[in-house]
């Protein structure tokens, strides 16, 4: 693409409330950036357009509603180079991490994927 990007980050937080969200309506009222799991389908489709846009040629950050390995998987399938953990960490503390890569493997290994790499960008083939 030649715009001298090296990675472009996607989608940390939303202003949207989806429908879904369950909380006191004070919290779902509240203004600021809404972060976590009710962000997950958005978050998704927001990196698919990214990856369909720059043709998977600038590596991607998958950001929002990641908590389990399957949640990476999701991302990187949808065209992630790599996946951001945050509020996950912060309610599961650094032991998720390890979860999280058993789990990711177990995904790759059932889709038939050596490694991280070859799954980059699936759904879009």
């Amino acid at each position: 693409m030649g715009e001298g990007i090296d990675g472009i980050v996607v989608s940390n937080t939303t202003v949207r409330r989806p429908q879904a969200l369950r909380s006191p309506t004070a919290l779902v009222q509240e203004e600021g950036g809404l972060s976590g799991a009710p962000l997950r389908d958005l978050s998704n489709h927001v990196l698919s357009r990214f990856y369909r846009y720059t043709k998977g040629r600038i590596p991607l950050i998958g950001v929002g509603g990641i908590f389990s390995g399957a949640d990476a998987y999701a991302k990187i399938r949808a065209g992630a180079s790599l996946v951001q953990l945050y509020t996950a960490l912060a309610y599961e503390g650094p032991f998720a991490i390890r979860r999280f890569e058993l789990e990711l493997a177990h995904c790759l290994e059932r889709d038939g994927y050596r490694n991280v790499a070859e799954a980059v960008g699936a759904d879009h083939r």
